[in-house]
């Protein structure tokens, strides 16, 4: 899942390298560096929940709000707590789907919950799902280098 590509399980014979064991895998993402990357891969092949997400949304939200800063066409205010809430809920409305693509909420539905216009909702949504998805092929990128490398 964490690594893009087909892998077969090596069979012990005298060419093959020996299987992976579950420390291997740990190690490989104990020592991964990008704590975004790290943090998405584990969430994604855990398919995590509750508290999980909620760490998870947090640096992406650093990111999404310097994007929106120079986004002319979201109407949403930084100095309003209202409105930082509000992308606050549109950011792990992302990670959720991200994790969990299955319980994916209609875009109008979910714009009525968190009281926003429907198109502000998919711009903040677009742009979280873009910093998750980028966070998650960094992810693993660096985790098929520590293993395999």
């Amino acid at each position: 899942m964490l690594v893009s590509g087909g892998y077969r399980v090596p069979t012990e014979r005298r060419s093959t390298l020996p299987t992976l064991s579950s420390a291997d895998i740990a190690a490989a993402v104990g020592l991964m560096r990008v704590r975004v990357a790290k943090d998405t891969i584990a969430a994604v092949a855990t398919r995590a929940d509750g508290a999980a997400l909620a760490r998870l949304s947090w640096p992406v939200y650093r990111r999404v709000a310097r994007a929106l800063r120079h986004d002319p066409m979201v109407t949403l205010k930084h100095d309003e707590p209202a409105d930082r809430w509000r992308v606050r809920l549109v950011i792990h409305d992302a990670v959720r789907d991200l994790v969990w693509p299955e319980r994916k909420v209609s875009a109008g539905l979910a714009a009525k919950a968190a009281r926003m216009r429907k198109g502000d909702y998919l711009r903040v949504h677009r742009l979280a799902y873009s910093a998750l998805l980028e966070a998650l092929e960094k992810g693993r990128e660096e985790f098929g280098t520590r293993l395999f490398a």
